[in-house]
């Protein structure tokens, strides 16, 4: 990306492509293809265009990312050729980041399978090919280490934070919450991962945070809550560079920005609260990834055995 608009480079020559990433990608394909691959870029298109209908707006970005590197493994292959031991091999070079291998056995599964309902081909090599197991993040952010990271943090990243941590919703949901979200009544939000429609009771604490969100361009109004100076909905990348930099500045160390949602549920639960409902979950098993217990249990210890 240079100047709004994708290019492929090679032997230091730039060819311009697209200015959105899907469009990109399509023509990406079209140009580093053999003459054998074609088919398989025309399909990477035809699932990206499919998938920006069904999924979240997030995991349509993550899947554009997985759609690269998919282009970029199997460059020699048509789809037909592509066997699971081609897969599980690809996902192999990738386990080091088991997350990341995940992402791209989604998205190599959810392709195959509109393959196989487009008579593209006949089974979906993938089908077979298990996740990683990925380690559960026990990372809980302290009061203090909140407070440290928002004294550095930009006004807007301020109240993202206040945000996320009362409503206990992920950063892509604050960022989407409009002014007609927002009654007497509470913030209604509807989660883009999941679909499942939340509304948060108004509280002090919550309409603060709303009033000094509002105060940040008193000028001009979005349509969202959040937005930038001019009105535009507040980019992700921009957020991850502001955090990152203001953990950077508070000297916090391994902080990731969905760690507050891990702590809104625990501290919700301390308090008593239903963090289930809070955070939008279905199923305790899905809730129970984001408790963190911040207490060290105390164990007794035997009697003393006497002959």
């Amino acid at each position: 990306m240079k100047h709004g608009r994708y290019y492929l480079v090679r032997e230091n020559k730039w060819h311009p492509l697209a200015r959105n990433l899907h469009d990109a990608l399509v023509e990406y394909a079209r140009l580093t293809a053999g003459p054998e691959s074609g088919a398989l870029g025309e399909l990477v298109s035809r699932t990206l265009t499919d998938m920006k209908k069904t999924v979240a707006d997030s995991t349509y970005k993550n899947y554009t990312s997985c759609s690269r590197r998919v282009l970029e493994a199997f460059a020699e292959f048509t789809p037909q050729q592509i066997k699971p031991q081609h897969v599980a091999s690809f996902l192999d070079d990738n386990k080091a980041t088991p997350s990341m291998a995940n992402l791209l056995r989604s998205f190599l599964k959810g392709m195959f399978a509109r393959a196989v309902r487009w008579g593209v081909v006949e089974t979906n090599p993938v089908r077979d090919i298990g996740q990683f197991k990925t380690k559960k993040r026990d990372r809980y952010i302290t009061a203090a280490e909140y407070a440290a990271i928002r004294e550095k943090a930009t006004p807007t990243l301020q109240c993202l934070m206040d945000l996320a941590y009362i409503t206990g919703q992920r950063m892509g949901d604050v960022l989407k919450v409009k002014y007609s979200d927002i009654s007497e009544a509470g913030v209604f939000v509807k989660q883009q991962k999941t679909g499942q429609r939340v509304l948060i009771a108004m509280t002090p604490d919550l309409d603060a945070a709303i009033k000094q969100a509002r105060a940040i361009h008193q000028s001009v109004k979005g349509l969202t809550l959040l937005h930038k100076r001019d009105g535009a909905p507040l980019a992700y990348g921009t957020i991850h560079h502001q955090w990152k930099k203001a953990c950077s500045d508070a000297k916090v160390e391994d902080a990731h920005f969905h760690d507050i949602r891990a702590a809104a549920a625990t501290d919700a639960k301390a308090q008593g609260l239903d963090s289930k409902t809070l955070l939008g979950h279905t199923t305790d098993s899905s809730h129970n990834r984001y408790l963190r217990s911040k207490e060290t249990p105390v164990a007794k210890p035997n009697r003393a055995r006497k002959s």
